[in-house]
């Protein structure tokens, strides 16, 4: 990329630089920060799971080895990457006039990087940053000394003048072609840095993902029963592995955990009056690798009233989903009972004797669903929430996930979804922007909806082959309560 951009300023020094021209390096410089930022958010993914490696007996032992390495050359990365940063924010200084920027200034660049040495520099800081790394291990040696992401080589000049590597890049470069060229060494420091990192978390295990927030999930088929009739309890934490099983106690006995993360229960709702039956939670942070406890108290009352409400579900209403309802009343026939909503925008579908579907729009804790049986009236209150936000993938795998170029050639688009949810949902990919390096540029393509359009269908069967870096940002999702939000950007190393 560097080389084509170093040609294309070289062609236009005898004339005045269009905007087209500084627009494009615009365009190039945006595109490259946003892949540095998702490349960054998935090194630390993979550092935080290398450090629960340190909690695992089983993987401790390698953890210790590789683990400290990672953070070397995460540090080698930072301060590399860092210093770049501080060239570009002089840069902009010294481009700056008021509050404009002036994009097109040549004579900051050579000023800086040329005649101050400073490119020299950051050629000097480049070769070290690259020594460190292939140092810190034999095996990264091995493995990265002929296929290292950060590359020294000047561009190829249009002439036989001889040039240095700082005049080769940056001498009489505009102020926006030289943020593009700094901010794609930062790329390839960073692009570097992930590469070894997972190397490294390779030689303990695979990737783990890393919690950083818990939170205790009861639900209860009833607050309100009656005598003789069955209470069913089912718990869970929201941020749940199979690979880390919390332990669950219902009314002071464990219960085994489910396939789908909770545990459930099946209770006597005992005799008239208030009940409380106590839940406990327990698991290992993640975070921190310490056991940590829950505990909720489940409280319903068994009385002597003509009806009940369950949610079939969970004990809360969810926006944008049909939650199942079932009603049961003595004394009174099905159609004696008349049954009604209020609080949360919701309504009520019914569905069969004793069966409805509520749908709600709107956050409340105060939703009642009312049961009138001959002039009766029962009230029971329900929270409403939203439905969880979803992640992106590209078929089936997370980000930072290593793709063999034919299978991702053969993915119609990008998916998104949750998973351990009671509910089946359908979420709709609105739009996502594509990028993909190429021999010697970066093509980067906004997509509308979920399916790849042809023009990335072109992308992808051209560029998506072995050692290249496939990024997909900008990803806007419609869930099935109609909101629409950004989902974290995705990274694939094609191999």
């Amino acid at each position: 990329m560097i080389n084509i951009m170093y040609l294309v300023l070289t062609a236009l020094l005898a004339i005045n630089i269009s905007a087209e021209i500084l627009n494009a390096f615009k365009t190039i410089n945006e595109s490259l920060e946003k892949t540095n930022a998702a490349v960054n958010a998935s090194t630390s993914q993979i550092i935080a799971s290398l450090a629960q490696k340190l909690n695992d007996p089983a993987t401790r032992d390698r953890a210790a080895i590789w683990k400290p390495k990672a953070d070397q050359v995460a540090g080698y990365a930072k301060e590399t990457y860092d210093y770049i940063e501080s060239l570009k924010k002089e840069i902009i200084a010294a481009s700056t006039s008021g509050d404009q920027l002036k994009e097109d200034d040549q004579n900051a660049t050579t000023r800086i990087l040329v005649k101050e040495g400073k490119g020299k520099q950051l050629l000097e800081m480049l070769k070290k940053y690259k020594g460190s790394v292939l140092g810190t291990d034999t095996l990264i040696n091995n493995s990265f000394a002929n296929n290292f992401a950060v590359n020294l080589d000047p561009p190829k000049s249009q002439n036989s003048n001889k040039k240095t590597w700082e005049e080769a890049y940056f001498y009489m470069s505009p102020t926006v072609g030289a943020l593009s060229i700094l901010s794609k060494f930062q790329n390839d420091v960073r692009t570097s840095e992930n590469k070894v990192v997972t190397f490294c978390h390779e030689q303990v295990g695979k990737v783990e993902v890393v919690f950083d927030s818990y939170a205790a999930i009861v639900g209860q088929n009833s607050n309100y029963l009656m005598p003789g009739q069955k209470i069913e309890i089912k718990a869970g934490i929201g941020a749940f592995s199979k690979e880390a099983k919390p332990t669950i106690t219902i009314g002071g006995a464990v219960v085994p955990i489910g396939e789908e993360g909770f545990a459930l229960k099946e209770l006597d709702a005992g005799s008239v009056g208030p009940h409380t039956i106590p839940v406990t939670i327990s698991y290992t942070n993640q975070n921190t690798g310490q056991q940590e406890r829950k505990e909720v108290k489940v409280e319903y009352m068994v009385g002597q009233s003509n009806a009940s409400v369950g949610l079939d579900k969970m004990n809360v209403l969810y926006i944008g989903v049909p939650n199942p309802v079932t009603i049961a009343a003595s004394g009174g026939g099905d159609d004696r009972v008349k049954v009604s909503i209020a609080g949360g925008g919701g309504s009520l579908v019914k569905k069969g004797p004793g069966k409805y579907d509520a749908f709600v729009s709107s956050v409340t804790d105060e939703c009642k669903i009312n049961i009138d049986i001959d002039g009766k009236v029962s009230s029971f209150n329900f929270r409403v929430r939203t439905i969880p936000e979803a992640q992106a993938f590209i078929g089936g795998q997370p980000s930072g996930a290593n793709i063999n170029a034919g299978s991702f050639r053969a993915q119609g688009g990008v998916g998104a979804g949750i998973k351990n949810f009671p509910f089946e949902l359908e979420y709709d990919v609105i739009s996502f922007t594509f990028t993909c390096d190429t021999d010697d540029d970066i093509v980067s393509i906004p997509n509308q909806g979920a399916a790849f359009s042809s023009q990335v269908r072109a992308a992808i069967n051209q560029y998506v082959q072995p050692g290249r870096m496939v990024t997909v940002d900008d990803i806007r999702v419609k869930g099935p309560d109609g909101r629409t939000n950004k989902a974290p950007s995705l990274v694939y190393y094609i191999k």
